[in-house]
């Protein structure tokens, strides 16, 4: 693992695999477990990938303030120019597709193209309260209760028919300490007012803007909806799926590579 330091923070980061670039930018009060073993794939596919912790997941800084979805993007090229990538591809979920947006905004000579994973340009009224009451579980309910309190979110219907068991098992894991509870907080507050519709036009890279059809995080049309807001957005909604979209459609992958290997 290797780290790199920007203006007083500290961000941990992996790299594996040679050829083009893409990073991988993880969701709300995640790292780069979040992304289980879809870095060997990319890897074994022909990608170097990158992943890293953000500020706020040990062993990179802790998260002290409000969520600030810039200083977020200016580590994602930081974590950048610490691999030694000049333009490479962006793979954000959730908040880690609008943490990508924002860096694509910063620097768009940095990025190539972009996949969104479950992301939303548009925060709506029902988004934002969503996003309070992810807020409010994170301070208020003891670490135990947060994973089943946000479980319906994070999986789809499917899912819970079929993978009782690997739903249950993803859920034993997600215990967060009182500082990943400080993120999730910040993030969730953050994400209220994140005006991610001004910066869609300026956004000149193909997008692939993904929703799971499942999905009742990010519902499926604030997905297409961005997807029409992005100059060479496009949109594909997978059947079946929830917001863990790579998780509960593994075949959706193959779509990813056939994005990011075009010209």
């Amino acid at each position: 693992m290797s780290e790199v330091r920007r203006a007083g923070r500290t961000i941990h980061y992996e790299d594996l695999g040679t050829g083009e670039a893409v990073l991988l930018v993880p969701g709300l009060g995640s790292g780069a477990q979040l992304f289980g073993t879809l870095p060997r794939r990319f890897a074994r596919a022909g990608f170097r990938c990158i992943t890293f912790d953000p500020v706020g997941v040990p062993p990179s800084s802790p998260h002290r303030g409000p969520y600030d979805f810039p200083e977020a993007a200016r580590d994602v090229l930081a974590v950048l120019d610490a691999a030694g990538v000049t333009r490479g591809r962006l793979l954000g979920t959730s908040l880690g597709g609008k943490v990508a947006v924002q860096a694509a905004a910063l620097a768009p000579e940095r990025v190539s193209r972009m996949v969104l994973l479950a992301s939303s340009l548009v925060v709506t009224p029902r988004a934002r309260a969503v996003y309070r009451f992810f807020a409010t579980i994170a301070r208020e309910l003891d670490p135990s209760d947060i994973a089943t309190a946000v479980a319906p979110f994070l999986f789809g219907r499917t899912l819970f028919r079929t993978r009782p068991e690997l739903v249950a098992d993803i859920l034993r894991w997600f215990r967060p300490d009182e500082d990943g509870r400080a993120l999730m907080v910040a993030q969730a507050e953050g994400l209220q007012h994140f005006a991610g519709e001004s910066l869609a036009a300026g956004i000149q890279v193909p997008v692939l803007c993904v929703a799971g059809a499942e999905d009742t995080l990010t519902c499926p049309d604030e997905v297409e909806e961005t997807a029409r807001l992005l100059p060479r957005g496009r949109y594909l909604c997978v059947a079946g799926a929830g917001h863990s979209l790579l998780l509960e459609s593994p075949a959706t992958f193959d779509t990813l590579l056939a994005f990011l290997r075009e010209a």
